[in-house]
């Protein structure tokens, strides 16, 4: 019989962001003889579908396949997916419950030409983080039904809410948000939001408020299932496996266990820099 006993009581302390995740479970794309401007399919978690240009049938989506002008692509509850820009300039993570759209995707060779990017969130949020161009054509824009993003290097998250809410929130660089004639600059770890058929408002600090809340530990043939809730736009760390909060702020992992002592260490993220963090000490053993 095997018993699964926690010996030290959780601890949370704020401290400096970190720069390494790893997905598990991950399926990792190998590179392709795609010629087509277009973006790449790198790594996906879950249910993930594509609608192609022109049809109405969403399909599953292959690891190593393209995205190209009007393709859609979604992710189901608890899903995510890695999407890699043209040129390896930067990467797109669908969060889970999100589609989103490739309104056009070009790729102009010479010095004065560049690399542009055109995409649509119709719900969910998106973490960007794209290499500064070197190209002055060059642009990535994301647009949702109330405003849109430009730039031209940074790290940052958009999402649109079922509230119609547009949000952006920079983790580094700049990012321009617009709508109804207005722009706004959005400078690192500042917020801004876009109500339906109004202006931007002011960017502001976001804090270091996070909220992080480990709701269950619950034993799952040897392991510890972990679900709780944080702040919808974090990520969360259990050891060397990454999950992503659903809309709702909730998320689901498992911790694999080997016998004997197991040190945990259960993280909550933000790409603005906020963190939280849990270590805990479970003794796993065999009678």
């Amino acid at each position: 019989m095997k018993k699964i006993i926690n010996i030290a009581v959780s601890m949370f302390v704020l401290g400096l962001p970190i720069t390494a995740n790893a997905q598990s479970p991950i399926k990792i794309a190998s590179v392709g003889n795609i010629q087509r401007d277009s973006i790449i399919v790198r790594i996906a978690t879950g249910e993930v579908e594509k609608k192609l240009a022109g049809t109405n049938e969403w399909i599953p989506v292959a690891i190593g396949s393209d995205l190209a002008d009007d393709d859609t692509i979604k992710t189901g509850k608890n899903s995510t997916i890695l999407l890699e820009l043209p040129e390896n300039s930067g990467f797109i993570r669908l969060m889970p419950e999100t589609e989103l759209k490739v309104d056009k995707i070009k790729v102009e060779k010479g010095f004065e030409g560049g690399q542009i990017a055109e995409l649509s969130i119709s719900k969910g949020k998106i973490v960007t983080k794209v290499r500064k161009f070197n190209r002055k054509a060059s642009r990535l824009q994301i647009h949702t039904k109330g405003a849109t993003a430009a730039v031209r290097g940074t790290a940052f998250l958009t999402s649109f809410d079922d509230k119609s809410q547009t949000k952006v929130l920079v983790g580094d660089g700049k990012v321009a948000v617009n709508a109804q004639g207005k722009e706004v600059m959005v400078q690192p770890r500042q917020f801004t939001q876009v109500d339906m058929g109004k202006s931007p408002i002011n960017p502001y600090l976001v804090g270091d408020k996070l909220d992080f809340n480990i709701a269950s530990m619950k034993v799952e043939q040897g392991n510890i299932r972990v679900k709780g809730n944080v702040d919808p736009d974090a990520e969360v760390n259990l050891n060397k496996n990454s999950v992503f909060a659903n809309n709702d702020g909730s998320f689901s992992g498992l911790l694999n266990l080997k016998e004997g002592e197991n040190n945990l260490v259960i993280k909550a993220s933000t790409i603005d820099g906020r963190l939280k963090v849990s270590n805990m000490k479970v003794l796993r053993f065999t009678e």
